[in-house]
């Protein structure tokens, strides 16, 4: 994982933005190390609509596009500034004569569940640019018919908390904190209802949106299509932020997880609010996602990632805490293991070189030792068997010397013998 003092810009938006594009290339392939090459490539830095700094995109093997967004703090929830634009909004449609008074004050009355306001700091994560899509979802569920848009490949998948499961671990990604999802969809924005700012959306702006064309929705970190359709979040469900956590992870509870938009599905709308649900700051339970929930995927990069319980996404059927981790966890440390097996060769060919230097040494050493000791012994070795060869010599002469005296005895006897004989 990733440590501030590595990268100091990684950890602050502001840091981000202030950076020259050097500087951010630098950072992007600091990331791209830390990826490692199986799964993600770098792509480039890419900058959306009048975004005041490029992002960093980063293409996933099966996941398609992901930004890189820079971890920092915001304010999490329904500020005051966007409670002032709401109330300012309907009373525009009142003195239009336009009859909206349903759909402003339903979300006048739900601001409870988006308060507290509260600071969040959020460390960095590359989170996916679009919900994933059917075409994608065929790699992991190839029955797949979605119950929305049955088998047309570009659009949003509508998964149950099985299907959910089996994309986490074939993907090895995990599904957004709340705290992450808001803070990439609000793209830098400090205190506005929406993506793009305070405008509330009209006809003409869901359906630029839905159609995809060009790219031009993105908002400034690229997250495009925030709102539309049901997204699904680690965190399970509180009726406020009281005890929310500060720091980025997902508010772990029993029962329902959070959920994010939905606007789309209910598109044509019938002027009942639908666009309540585009809010950066609107939560919702997953049973408000009745054909299924859509999911942006993420992967973390803060140092303490390892750490918290991104994968529980249902408590009886989708419970992937031990499996996702593991996927997640091997998939994140591929690249810490290429460096450490990279270092331990670098290591290991620097020892055996230093080895047989000390080896070269120590048989020089060793053969001279061995040659003088062979000399001095040698010298004493040859004195002996000189002396050892004389006494033998000697020895050998001596018995030739009684070889002879004895002969001559026989042949004494023998003629002593025959003169007897006459």
């Amino acid at each position: 994982m990733l440590h501030v003092a590595a990268g100091p810009e990684l950890f602050d938006h502001t840091l981000w933005a202030a950076a020259t594009d050097e500087r951010r290339e630098e950072l992007a392939r600091l990331v791209a190390a830390e990826l490692g090459g199986e799964f993600f490539k770098y792509e480039g830095l890419r900058r959306y609509g009048q975004a005041s700094a490029p992002v960093a995109v980063f293409v996933h093997a099966t996941v398609g596009e992901l930004s890189l967004v820079p971890g920092g703090g915001f304010d999490m929830g329904l500020s005051p500034e966007e409670e002032a634009a709401i109330r300012a909004a309907r009373d525009r449609a009142e003195a239009a004569a336009e009859d909206f008074d349903q759909e402003f004050d339903l979300l006048l009355s739900e601001i409870g569940q988006m308060r507290p306001l509260h600071r969040v700091v959020v460390p960095p994560f590359l989170i996916a640019q679009r919900v994933l899509s059917v075409g994608q979802a065929l790699r992991w569920l190839p029955n797949l018919r979605d119950p929305l848009y049955g088998h047309v490949p570009k659009a949003p998948a509508h998964l149950n908390p099985e299907q959910i499961t089996a994309v986490l671990l074939g993907t090895a990604l995990r599904l957004p904190a709340e705290a992450e999802l808001e803070y990439a969809a609000r793209g830098g924005l400090h205190r506005r209802l929406l993506p793009w700012g305070d405008a509330l959306p009209d006809d003409a702006t869901i359906e630029a949106m839905l159609a995809d064309e060009d790219g031009s929705t993105h908002n400034a970190f690229g997250l495009h299509g925030y709102g539309l359709y049901p997204e699904l979040c680690a965190d399970h469900w509180h009726e406020h932020y009281s005890g929310a956590p500060d720091d980025g992870a997902p508010w772990p509870g029993a029962g329902m997880h959070v959920v994010r938009g939905g606007a789309g599905d209910c598109y044509p709308w019938q002027a009942c609010g639908e666009w309540n649900l585009m809010l950066c700051a609107m939560r919702m339970t997953e049973r408000a996602a009745e054909f299924g929930a859509s999911i942006r995927l993420v992967h973390g990069l803060g140092e303490h990632e390892e750490f918290y319980n991104f994968y529980n996404v249902s408590e009886e059927t989708c419970d992937v805490k031990g499996a996702g981790r593991k996927a997640a966890k091997k998939s994140r440390a591929r690249a810490g293991a290429k460096k450490a097996a990279a270092k331990k060769a670098a290591t290991k060919s620097a020892t055996t070189k230093k080895v047989a230097k000390a080896k070269s040494a120590d048989k020089g050493a060793t053969k001279k030792a061995l040659t003088k000791k062979a000399a001095a012994t040698k010298s004493p070795d040859k004195a002996a068997t000189k002396k050892a060869a004389t006494k033998t010599t000697a020895k050998k002469a001596a018995t030739k010397k009684a070889a002879q005296s004895k002969s001559a005895k026989k042949v004494a006897v023998k003629k002593k013998s025959a003169k007897k004989l006459r």
